[in-house]
Parts: C-alpha cells; sequence; structure tokens
C-alpha cells in the first residue's frame, strides 16, 4: 500500500508537470484578465490508432460567477474529433459521471478507449464531435474536493467489526477533518449545478459553438436539465440516461425506494419458476442472514484496485445491505443474487467476492470528489427534504432498512458540518423545457426509480421516453439498442427515435446468452434458472399535445446520492 501510495504521490506530481507547468497559480486572476479561458495542452493520456482525434484542455472559470476576479478553478476537457467529421452535426458535450463527485476516467491512468466507444454510434462513426468532461471538483479538476481523510478511515473501519453507531462516529468525523481542510483551499458554496451549468455555458462559447447536444447520465443528467433552463439558447437537444429530476426528493424516498431496490433484486429470481424453485423464501434467508453477519461478523479476503495484497474486509449485515445495493446498479447482478445469498449461508464466501471488491474500489477512489458530492447535496436537495419524516420512515423498515437508518442521519450531519447557504426554491422545481429530449431509464434501477422517473418526464413537453425492463443504472453503456435510439435522436429530434427499440433489444439479448456457458459453483448443478425472457422495451415520444407510440462513493457508505459512478 505505502509503496501504491508513493507511486500515486510521484504520478500527481508529473501531471503537474504536463498541465499547468510554466503557468501562474491558476486560483487567482491577472487585472484585468478574461474571467474563463481555454488552455490547450498535450493530452495526458496514451491513444493508439483505433482513436479517434484527441484534443485536450484545461478550461478555467471562476469558482464564484459573483467575483469574476477571484480565485479561479479549472475542470479538462476532451474533444475526440469525428473520423469524418460533418460540419453540420453539432458536437455532443458529455457532462461527466454523475455521483455527484464521480470522475469520468480522464486520468492518465484509467483513461481508455472506454471515454469515447459507448458512444462512437452517436458521434464520432456519426460525423459528431464528442466531448468529455469533469466537472469542477472532481476527477482531473483543479482543486479536486476529495475527502482523503474519508479514504484513510473507510480503508481501515472495513478491517474492523464497528458497531453501526461506531462506524457513524468514525464517519462523521472523517467528514469534519475533510471540511477542515478542503475549506481553506475552496468556497465549498460554489460547487453545485447551477455553477456547473455556468461552467458549461463558458465552454461552449470558448469552444466558439453557436449550441451543444448535452448528454448526461445519472445525477450529469441533472446538469443538463440546468443548462437547458438557464441557458436555452446553448441547446440543441438532450439525452438524458438514468436521469435525476430536481423536483424528486431521493432523500425523502431514500427508506421506500431503498427497500424496493433489494426487492426487485429478490423478484428478479422469484419471478421465475425455475429460479424460485432453485432458491426459494430470499427475502426471509436474506433478512436471517444480515441478522446472522451482525452477531457474528466474517472476515472475508477480497481484492481491490488500490492494493496489490488481500485486503481483510470484515462483512457485517449492514455492510452486506450495502455491498449488495451497490451491486445492484448493474443489470449483470441480478441473476447472481441467490448465489451470494446461498454462498453466505453456507460459509462459500467466493459469490460474494468480487462485489464486495466493485464496493471497495468506489470507496477508495481517490479521484472522487466527495466533497463537491456533498456540496451539491447540501445546496440543493437537503434544503428541501423532511427529514423527520425520512427518520420515522427509515425506523419502520424492518432488517433490510437497517443501513438506511443511519444514512439518513449521516447525510443530515454532514450538511451541518459544510454549514453552506440553500438554493433558491427553483432548484426544487420541474424544468420544463420546450428543447427536444430523450428520456432513457432501467426498470431494474436501485436508485432513481423508474416509476419516479416516468412521471417526472411527462414534465417535458418535447420528450421521447424508453424504458428497459431488465437493464439497471446507466442504459446506454449497457446496451447497443439505446445507444443507436440515441444517434437516431442525435441526427433528428423530430423524428420518432424509439421505434424498433423493443425487437432491437430482442435480437440483443438472444445474442447475449446464446454463446455463454453458466459458470459452475459449488453448491450448485451448474445450471443457471435465470434465462432471461426477451425484453420489451417500451417507448413514448410527445410533443406536448399528444403521445405517439414508441445510467457513488456517497452510495457505498449512504445508498441516498443518486448517481453513483
Amino acid at each position: 500500500m505505502t509503496e501504491l501510495r508513493i507511486a500515486r504521490a510521484a504520478l500527481a506530481l508529473l501531471m503537474c508537470a504536463t498541465l499547468w507547468a510554466c503557468e501562474r497559480d491558476p486560483r487567482t486572476a491577472a487585472v484585468g484578465e478574461e474571467p474563463t479561458r481555454l488552455v490547450p495542452k498535450p493530452c495526458w493520456f496514451e491513444t493508439d490508432g483505433d482513436w479517434p482525434l484527441a484534443q485536450c484542455f484545461m478550461m478555467e472559470v471562476p469558482e464564484d460567477y459573483a467575483e469574476p476576479a477571484g480565485r479561479r478553478i479549472q475542470f479538462p476537457v476532451v474533444r475526440f474529433v469525428a473520423f469524418e467529421p460533418d460540419p453540420d452535426k453539432v458536437p455532443l458535450l458529455h457532462l461527466g459521471a454523475g455521483g455527484p463527485g464521480a470522475a469520468l476516467g480522464l486520468e492518465p491512468e484509467n483513461a481508455s478507449e472506454w471515454l469515447w466507444i459507448n458512444y462512437a454510434e452517436m458521434t464520432v462513426d456519426d460525423g459528431r464531435d464528442l466531448i468529455v468532461m469533469d466537472p469542477r471538483g472532481t476527477g482531473m479538476a483543479r482543486p479536486r474536493l476529495t475527502c482523503d481523510e474519508f479514504i484513510r478511515d473507510a480503508e481501515t473501519a472495513f478491517q474492523r467489526h464497528l458497531s453501526r453507531d461506531e462506524e457513524a462516529r468514525v464517519f462523521t468525523f472523517s467528514m469534519e477533518r475533510c471540511y477542515s481542510r478542503l475549506s481553506e483551499q475552496a468556497d465549498l458554496a460554489q460547487y453545485h449545478s447551477a455553477n456547473v451549468a455556468r461552467d458549461v455555458d463558458a465552454l461552449r462559447q470558448q469552444l466558439d459553438l453557436d449550441k451543444l447536444n448535452l448528454y448526461g447520465v445519472s445525477y450529469a443528467s441533472r446538469y443538463a436539465l440546468t443548462v437547458a433552463r438557464d441557458f436555452p439558447q446553448s441547446v440543441r437537444a438532450l439525452v438524458l440516461n438514468s436521469a435525476v429530476f430536481p423536483e424528486i426528493k431521493y432523500t425523502q424516498q431514500l427508506p421506500a425506494d431503498t427497500l424496493e431496490a433489494y426487492q426487485r433484486g429478490l423478484d428478479f429470481c422469484r419471478e421465475d419458476k425455475q429460479c424460485n424453485s432453485r432458491y426459494p423464501d430470499l427475502q426471509r434467508r436474506l433478512e436471517s442472514l444480515v441478522q446472522t453477519l451482525d452477531e457474528n461478523p466474517r472476515k472475508i479476503d477480497i481484492r481491490h484496485l488500490y492494493s496489490e495484497e488481500e485486503y481483510p474486509f470484515v462483512l457485517t449485515g449492514q455492510r452486506l445491505l450495502r455491498v449488495l445495493f451497490q451491486a445492484l446498479y448493474d443489470e449483470s447482478f441480478y441473476p447472481e443474487l441467490p448465489r451470494v445469498i446461498e454462498g453466505l449461508e453456507n460459509g462459500n464466501n467466493a459469490p460474494v467476492k468480487e462485489a464486495i471488491g466493485k464496493f471497495m474500489n468506489i470507496l477508495l477512489d481517490p479521484y472522487f470528489g466527495d466533497a463537491a458530492g456533498v456540496s451539491h447535496f447540501c445546496h440543493e436537495e437537503a434544503p428541501f427534504v423532511n427529514f423527520d419524516r425520512a427518520r420515522t420512515e427509515a425506523a419502520e423498515s424492518g432488517i433490510l432498512g437497517g443501513a438506511v437508518r443511519a444514512d439518513v442521519d449521516l447525510l443530515q450531519v454532514q450538511c451541518r458540518i459544510w454549514a453552506i447557504p440553500s438554493a433558491p426554491l427553483d432548484e426544487s422545481r420541474p424544468i420544463r423545457t420546450p428543447l427536444p429530449a430523450l428520456v432513457l431509464h432501467g426498470a431494474l434501477d436501485p436508485v432513481l426509480d423508474a416509476a419516479d422517473a416516468d412521471e417526472a418526464r411527462q414534465e417535458l413537453p418535447n420528450h421521447q421516453w424508453l424504458l428497459f425492463p431488465k437493464l439497471a443504472h446507466d442504459v446506454i453503456s449497457a446496451s447497443n439498442c439505446a445507444e443507436s435510439a440515441a444517434a437516431r435522436f442525435l441526427d433528428n429530434p423530430g423524428n420518432d427515435a424509439t421505434e424498433g427499440v423493443a425487437q432491437c433489444r430482442q435480437e440483443e439479448l438472444a445474442a447475449e446468452k446464446a454463446p455463454v456457458q453458466p459458470e459452475e459453483h459449488p453448491g450448485d448443478n451448474g445450471e443457471n434458472p435465470l434465462a432471461e425472457p426477451p425484453e420489451q422495451a417500451t417507448g413514448q415520444a410527445t410533443d406536448g399535445t399528444s403521445p405517439a407510440d414508441p445510467g457513488s462513493r456517497s452510495d457505498a457508505v449512504s445508498q441516498e446520492t443518486p448517481a453513483a459512478q
């Protein structure tokens, strides 16, 4: 671990030399200088011959737009030029990984073809440039508002058996120390969606573009909606993938939504006759397992990205709930959930190890701007939440709601520590932009309930809707059919982009499962009881008059924040 931290420190010095060497300190503006600027940079990551041309920048903006001559901040921008550029096609701006606070993966050690290949059909392969960024405070932004104190404490805490109250005290102390340090480097009240929208419009102007298409996944979809509200003349169309809507009080619904997420995971097997026969009574068994592990925690040696050695994770019942909730972001985990439960019942830890490793990867991610995420939450959601009501509902949430009870308290404590001003009431109201929008959602999404999204999207007078019953969070990364629909929408937002998606998904699912042999686990017969039936993607296009047939570290400790990476 020590060697890895030294390596990261050396890498950080190299990045500073590459990105910011020979420049004045960006934290202060020179007299008479423009408040924003786009600084070209040599790209800090490696590419190969299959990649589109990459142009790299650091975008510099005021931290506080009310004080344009004050402290400056920077965030990274990469423009992937289309293989055969079409000058009539407006670029697509990817607004980051969501979270809020999640990094997109632009760092030298993390950058890969994933940055563009998931979006190639609707951008670089179709004559349209793709622009990607990390929002202020996250990833490679400067400053990066990461709570290193939290990372260090989490690395220690999850190797120990701590009660729910002890764990809450540890992470409260982490956040107090984090705030004390970062508040000397940044005005934490300036990290919220409205300022990200200002950053985006400033970037558009620096790129000398009349308009942008906006792509938002998870919490970044709220950025897209905010830009559309505040700078409508700057936007051509929006693609909203696993969307966050400002009028939904996610924390208010946290107890019910969390239980429903677990229930969807269990129902995935219960509703399949063969699986239910093979793994009966899963809810009772999971509840019993949570109680057993709380009384007698189990040490499980796992691997994660930030250590070359095995990590001795202590699994309690409450931690199991957090691991499972995070795993449910990925639809591929749903068929594995019964095996995880049965394995732990029988003393077989192998099925759960991968899920724990992924949980720790998020928890220990040094590029996750968790302090920026807390600023977003405390500014634009917490002021509109009735925490007393949320606590009352959490108290009634039963065994599977155990982790939620601690989460509600910790979320409110974080905002007391941050003590930043509340957003104006407009930040809690629906955004009824007339701009064309494509809204895509997964019915299995654990953190952004599909029924809520279905209701909220109807406030958009000019949108098309696609619901994917067998997908969870971030449907475009999971389905080529979803990306193809987005490509058709961007080419002509006035046409129905939802046509043919249901048939496409049936073919996609058939192709996915045909060559795959089920993995044999100890204790079962090697058969996969969850052979998926053909999925029907449902869609609807609306123009405001008549309907037509037609994707966080915070989540690792608190399941609420909509948008995990």
